[in-house]
């Protein structure tokens, strides 16, 4: 009886240990616009799209330009990230593939059934980015810091919901699926240090950067 006791107090240790420390809540990014309204008005004519795209476009400006203000290179000017120390930033975060994938579509000729053919993906990623950036908020120990994550992370979710708003309102492209906090491992948000922490992070804000910048060539062609 006592053995089976301990076994039993052992398992549940184990399960509250694997256990994110962000739980029950529903994630921010699953509702971008609070309950969703599917009989949205659909847009019919070109000049409908063009208006849709350029709220995207000044909203990912707003977006771009906080990203700026926050200056993450002097909040992170310590944290150095070796060749060997790419293993510790989530490889499921969009990255330089992404990236690349984006600025394929940086051209004139580029018709803009491209560009909003892409949405679903760029919705995606930047659910990728709200729950890296979820654990990096909640994770962070310097004030400074995290007032700058949580800025983010607003602006993030504020992009977010103008991309869904768009999908929902372009009968060409349905909305995606949700991307759930378990995309994120264990062992990803629980970094055996500081040092490690501070690279994931880092690595992550890196990450994201890159993206916006991909994007920002893509609206202001």
């Amino acid at each position: 009886m006592f053995l089976e006791r301990i076994i039993l107090i052992s398992s549940i240790l184990a399960v509250a240990f694997a256990t994110p420390k962000i739980s029950g809540s529903i994630p921010i990014w699953h509702l971008p616009c609070g309950e969703l309204d599917l009989r949205a008005i659909p847009l019919k004519s070109l000049e409908e799209m063009k208006t849709s795209l350029e709220s995207l476009r000044l909203q990912h400006q707003l977006t771009m330009n906080d990203y700026l203000f926050r200056d993450y290179e002097y909040l992170y000017e310590r944290v150095r990230i070796g060749v060997d120390d790419h293993q510790y930033i989530p490889n499921w975060v969009p990255g330089k593939k992404d990236v690349n994938l984006i600025r394929k579509l940086v051209d004139a000729s580029t018709p803009m059934q491209s560009i909003v053919n892409c949405f679903p993906k760029l919705h995606i990623d930047l659910q990728k980015f709200a729950v890296a950036f979820e654990e990096l908020v909640e994770d962070e120990p310097n004030s400074q810091i995290r007032q700058a994550l949580k800025a983010t992370q607003s602006y993030l979710t504020m992009m977010l919901r103008e991309v869904e708003s768009n999908i929902i309102s372009l009968p060409i492209i349905r909305l995606p699926t949700r991307v759930e906090r378990n995309i994120m491992s264990h062992t990803e948000r629980n970094p055996v240090d500081e040092t490690r922490r501070l690279i994931r992070d880092w690595g992550v804000v890196l990450k994201y950067r890159d993206y916006l910048h991909a994007w920002r060539h893509v609206f202001n062609n």
